[in-house]
């Protein structure tokens, strides 16, 4: 199964921008394009836990999704075919405002699309491209248990420089985490109305 293969075929369908924002109601792995099953999971432990290990189009490193997390995903035509990094930026930075806008300073960007609060990752992105269509996925981590991440996740073989080497729950953060008190519906709500009020600019 791919990740939001749908929302894809609607666009395609439609020929307008769209997109998704949503907290997963279940724990799964991930995989991005290319990415080996073997290398990047723990296959023994996703099979005792019957945790479901699906696919993405985009790059990327493999991830866990799960309650707790806001996933945002968009498909829209843009005007280069080219670019990736710099739509990466600007959607990353929507996702900044919209944390602004609900009391949460201090996310930056962090090697090519992370976005970090005190070089610790909270969010991880991934983009699709075909010709002029750009499809971005990613996930913020909001309230939930990183140590999951170990227990499914092995260490992936390429990490941005900002890692240093860290596991993932030294390199890995969460919005409750660093003190904010907030619920998921939250984030969501700030991160739809980002998304609706930047997404028909997206050039």
């Amino acid at each position: 199964m791919t990740v939001n293969e749908d929302l894809l075929v609607a666009f395609y369908e439609a020929r307008r921008p769209l997109f998704r924002i949503y907290e997963p109601d279940r724990i799964s792995v991930v995989l991005g394009a290319g990415r080996p099953e073997e290398g990047d999971i723990d296959l023994a432990a996703t099979a005792r836990d019957q945790v479901p290990v699906l696919k993405r189009r985009g790059g990327g490193g493999t991830v866990v999704l799960s309650p707790g997390q806001a996933v945002v995903a968009l498909v829209t035509e843009v005007s280069s075919p080219f670019r990736n990094r710099e739509y990466a930026r600007e959607i990353a930075g929507w996702i900044i405002r919209a944390l602004e806008r609900v009391g949460i300073p201090g996310a930056e960007h962090r090697g090519i699309s992370d976005l970090a609060i005190r070089e610790r990752k909270i969010l991880g992105s991934s983009i699709y491209r075909s010709k002029l269509v750009l499809f971005y996925q990613a996930s913020l981590l909001v309230d939930l248990d990183t140590n999951m991440f170990s227990r499914y996740l092995r260490l992936p073989s390429r990490v941005p420089e900002y890692r240093q080497g860290r596991s993932h729950e030294e390199f890995c953060t969460t919005l409750v985490g660093e003190g904010h008190v907030l619920a998921v519906s939250d984030v969501l709500e700030a991160l739809r109305s980002a998304v609706e009020r930047e997404l028909p600019r997206l050039l």
